[in-house]
């Protein structure tokens, strides 16, 4: 069957509504209806009414259902096959795969959104040999290639391989241009947490890092209380630096172009600030060397300062080969040198701040002290007391002031020991006893404890403990005292 329609005043003219019934419904269909429209008409459903369209297949072939009822709505969606055959979507409905396309849209192509608690997209690649990505994303824009965001509490990205015996990386970044390999911005101002977090469970470094021209690794912050790197370690070294092969170079720089310090090294217990060794692995150089490179300065190359109750510079060397504890040059010749039995060269003498030389002594009674005049104790040999008989035969001589040089170091440990000048000039209690005392005069023990007096015209041998340089007059006092004993 055949049918025609005709257009007036410019419009599609609607096809009338055929009716079939139901015999010719149920007959074998010896043809196909056909509706052939004029130019530019359509075929169109329309309602009882008249009023609305509910099939719409224009010349051009495009069909059109403008009023589906709400109520009308399937489970199962309608597809068509390359000839236009109607039916239900197969497995992959919508696409047949591989599925490529091409378009120029401003609007995004690929929109997906879940609602449940499922994945919204997932790609997988289960053929082992395969070397192709699961999800690639590429760009020739100014975008990023893939993009993940999370609004929640969740990761905006996660990378994960779950096959223990893998060596593969994690994640590979590559580029050819000139920009950073990974920037990490964290614009929270309150946040405390780590810029990049590194757990590492095995013997592997945490991070590492190699630069063909540039740093490996750089930190910067302006925190005074922060450091631009910092390594913490339970039980060995926190950081660690090591040259393999460039001379002169250091396998650790502190650098600091300020007035602060280029290395500091402090410890909070009973540790050491800073050491440096050398010998390891049968080394032979220098475990530590200071350098001041500019002639025209005038700071200190070495200080050594303390705030404790301990020395401000310990010197030990336990070989016993050792031949010397120190050595002092200008230029390259020796001024000063201290062996490994303690006993000092100086090439043009020595001057010391004290006047006189002086022996620690061992005593017996009272603590003897400075300008003190003592003698021999005859019932303890070896022994001193404080001086307590006029022209005392068994006088030895003053305790020291200050000592210019200090003997017997023996006995150094002995912090209460008195120190006897033995030649030199030194300070001394005197008394009148005798008579006022001119510059120049013979000075003897007298009877007060600790003093010296005049002496006699024809002092007895052994009794003279020095010479006045100062006068003296009435009662008790002091004089500077030249010592000589005869």
């Amino acid at each position: 069957m055949k049918l025609h329609s005709s257009s007036s005043n410019g419009r599609a003219a609607v096809l009338s509504l055929f009716v079939l019934s139901p015999l010719t419904v149920g007959m074998a269909m010896a043809a196909d209806v056909v509706v052939v429209p004029s130019a530019a008409s359509g075929f169109v459903v329309k309602d009882s009414a008249g009023a609305t369209d509910r099939f719409r297949v224009t010349e051009a072939g495009a069909v059109s259902v403008p009023s589906v009822p709400t109520a009308t709505t399937k489970s199962i969606a309608l597809c068509a096959d390359i000839v236009g055959v109607l039916g239900p979507c197969a497995a992959n409905a919508g696409f047949s795969l591989p599925f490529a396309a091409t378009v120029n849209n401003a609007a995004t192509l690929f929109d997906v959104t879940q609602s449940g608690t499922g994945g919204a997209l997932k790609g997988a690649v289960t053929n082992a040999a395969s070397t192709g990505a699961a999800v690639r994303g590429d760009t020739s824009g100014t975008g990023y290639g893939v993009h993940g965001r999370a609004t929640g509490t969740g990761n905006a990205a996660f990378f994960e391989i779950s096959n223990a015996a893998s060596t593969s990386t994690i994640a590979n970044l590559a580029s050819n241009g000139t920009g950073s390999g990974v920037t990490v911005n964290l614009s929270n101002a309150s946040n405390g947490a780590r810029g990049v977090d590194v757990i590492q469970a095995g013997v592997g470094p945490g991070v590492f890092a190699t630069s063909a021209g540039g740093n490996a690794v750089w930190g910067i912050t302006s925190s005074i209380s922060a450091a631009g790197v910092i390594g913490d370690n339970t039980f060995g070294e926190a950081v660690v630096g090591r040259n393999r092969g460039g001379n002169g170079v250091g396998a650790v720089v502190g650098r600091n172009d300020d007035a602060g310090y280029g290395v500091r090294g402090f410890n909070t217990k009973n540790g050491i600030g800073v050491l440096g060794q050398t010998g390891i692995s049968g080394g032979t150089g220098v475990a530590g060397r200071f350098e001041q490179v500019n002639g025209a300065s005038a700071g200190n190359q070495l200080e050594s300062a303390g705030n404790g109750t301990g020395v401000a510079l310990h010197v030990s060397n336990t070989n016993a080969a050792a031949t010397d504890l120190a050595i002092f040059r200008k230029g390259a010749a020796n001024v000063a040198r201290i062996d490994s039995t303690g006993k000092g060269f100086f090439n043009n003498g020595t001057q010391v701040g004290g006047a006189d030389v002086a022996e620690l002594i061992p005593h017996v009674g009272r603590m003897p002290v400075a300008g003190d005049v003592v003698m021999i104790d005859v019932d303890n040999p070896m022994h001193y007391r404080v001086a307590d008989a006029a022209n005392s035969t068994a006088v030895a001589g003053v305790i020291a002031t200050k000592p210019g040089v200090l003997m017997n170091a023996g006995v150094e440990d002995a912090g209460d020991a008195p120190a006897l000048a033995l030649v030199g000039r030194v300070p001394v209690k005197v008394t009148d006893e005798a008579g006022s005392i001119r510059a120049g005069d013979l000075l003897v023990a007298s009877s007060t404890p600790g003093h010296a007096m005049k002496a006699p015209a024809q002092p007895a041998a052994g009794t003279i403990v020095g010479k006045a340089l100062q006068p003296h007059g009435q009662g008790s006092g002091k004089v500077e005292m030249l010592v000589m004993l005869r």
